[in-house]
């Protein structure tokens, strides 16, 4: 039966994406949307089948929609507590501890957010996974449609290569695909993205992009807070560098020499702001966790400039270098590995066969990308000592720089230097 009830909302779900407005404004054909939505929904099926059969039900995909079931058996039961439960506090603390990696009210809402949307699900699925995981990634196929429409007029008539950044990249496919909050990540911040985009373009931040946005950050902040700590500094530069139209090297130094100087002395002018033993402190839980096979050796870090300037280049080495192509502590890191060193090597082409740069008003976007995504990955650096978890949370990020890299490269003057012929 459940295969059955797969199939008939897959094809509903197919008929009906190809008639949404937002999605039949990203210029792509409908054939190909079909197909870049059923590779979303088979990469849901794997991570759920794998998962399941290399962990058992005991892990957090399969975790989540158990939980998500129980929920909806309360839906059923008892309505007043469902609706009110995720804004209950069982701990001593009440509602304290709001940046805590574990006990805390705040800690359970990033998982209780995600189960609440997927006991949505279980009304029409009944609490199978793969039903569930069809709706989750219908709902995450918006955020890969959403950047497509930036980067396509970043990089107008390069319509092929920001399709394969935004929509296959395996590690983002991969992960955003399994019910977790991964996917949810992604969604808001690429909604996030085009909505200050396309205000950015229009000259003014309407009402509907300003409650999207509003919706995004709150929701990020309450899943991981690190993100939208991230995002603050890279969006202050990226609109205002648009809007007094200065360079955008310029406005980006100067908001990131500011923040960095925050970052290090605030603490001096508000006692109870302190920035960088919260990142201590969340360094400290994932070192105190039980090692997992792919623990690598992180530096501990002490709350001063000094601390953080010396850990930066293991920090931004274990996100842009690792896990090494010959590092393979388990064997299912293999094609992760392989698809990292691709991406190094699409580097050094995009180094030695770039394209003409894009305006004015898309190259701050770029620089927002750039800038943002190497803070994220250096405060993920500092905090994080599990090859497994790092290929995870880099996944969300890599369309943001890979797909630039892709529409600046020469391909034509690339395969000239080959001497690839078609």
């Amino acid at each position: 039966m459940n295969y059955l009830l797969f199939a008939v909302y897959l094809i509903v779900l197919c008929w009906f994406i190809i008639r949404i407005p937002f999605i039949k404004r990203s210029g792509i054909s409908s054939k190909v949307i079909i197909g870049l939505f059923l590779f979303k929904i088979i990469a849901g099926i794997a991570i759920g089948w794998l998962s399941l059969h290399l962990y058992g039900t005991g892990n957090d995909y399969w975790d989540m929609n158990t939980e998500a079931w129980k929920e909806y058996q309360l839906l059923i039961t008892s309505p007043g507590k469902y609706f009110t439960n995720i804004f209950t506090s069982d701990y001593p603390g009440g509602y304290s501890g709001i940046f805590s990696s574990m006990n805390s009210f705040w800690n359970d809402l990033k998982g209780n957010i995600i189960i609440k949307l997927v006991s949505v699900f279980n009304i029409f699925s009944r609490g199978d996974y793969y039903i569930n995981s069809l709706f989750f990634n219908f709902l995450v196929f918006f955020g890969h449609v959403a950047l497509y429409r930036v980067f396509i007029k970043v990089y107008p008539k390069r319509s092929v290569p920001a399709i394969t950044g935004c929509f296959l990249l395996p590690s983002i496919i991969y992960f955003s695909s399994g019910i977790h909050k991964d996917g949810i990540v992604f969604l808001m911040l690429a909604v996030l993205i085009f909505c200050v985009y396309q205000s950015l373009q229009q000259g003014r931040f309407i009402k509907k992009y300003l409650l999207l946005i509003g919706i995004s950050l709150i929701l990020l902040f309450l899943i991981r807070h690190f993100i939208f700590i991230a995002l603050v500094p890279a969006l202050i530069s990226w609109i205002v560098a648009v809007k007094l139209k200065q360079s955008p090297v310029k406005i980006f130094a100067i908001v990131y020499l500011v923040t960095g100087l925050l970052l290090f002395n605030i603490d001096s002018l508000i006692k109870q702001a302190r920035p960088l033993e919260l990142i201590t402190q969340k360094q400290s839980g994932y070192l105190h966790l039980e090692k997992p096979e792919t623990e690598i050796p992180l530096t501990p870090l002490a709350p001063n400039f000094k601390s953080f300037a010396s850990n930066a280049p293991e920090a931004l080495n274990h996100l842009l270098l690792r896990p090494y192509v010959w590092e393979l502590p388990v064997r299912s890191l293999l094609p992760l590995n392989i698809e990292l060193l691709f991406y190094q090597l699409l580097f050094l082409a995009f180094i030695f066969f770039r394209r003409q740069e894009p305006n004015s008003l898309h190259t701050a976007f770029i620089y927002f990308a750039l800038f943002f995504t190497l803070t994220i990955f250096l405060l993920t650096g500092y905090i994080v000592p599990n090859l497994g978890s790092i290929v995870r949370y880099r996944s969300i990020y890599l369309p943001l720089i890979i797909t630039p890299l892709l529409c600046s490269i020469d391909w034509g003057k690339l395969k000239r230097a080959f001497k690839i012929r078609n």
